[in-house]
């Protein structure tokens, strides 16, 4: 009888984490989905990867740009 209850209470335990990983895993997937919904249209485009100005006045690793624009690799000396 003891090993019934004791099976029963980790039955329980095991679905509660599971319930609580399933969550997780939908509100992680909601989260992504509502910034790529919100990120399609914005008129910003976003380059990652360092990237200089032509001359080399200025770089970083992640740009925002709008519309076209001269960053590039080849720019960095």
């Amino acid at each position: 009888m003891y090993s019934y209850w004791v099976y029963k209470e980790n039955r329980g335990n095991e679905m509660k984490k599971m319930a609580f990983v399933t969550l997780k895993t939908v509100l992680a997937v909601i989260l992504l989905s509502a910034c790529l919904v919100l990120l399609n249209s914005c008129s910003y485009s976003v380059k990652v990867g360092k990237k200089c100005t032509p001359g080399s006045t200025e770089w970083s690793y992640l740009w925002f740009v709008k519309g076209e624009s001269d960053l590039s690799k080849d720019n960095c000396s």
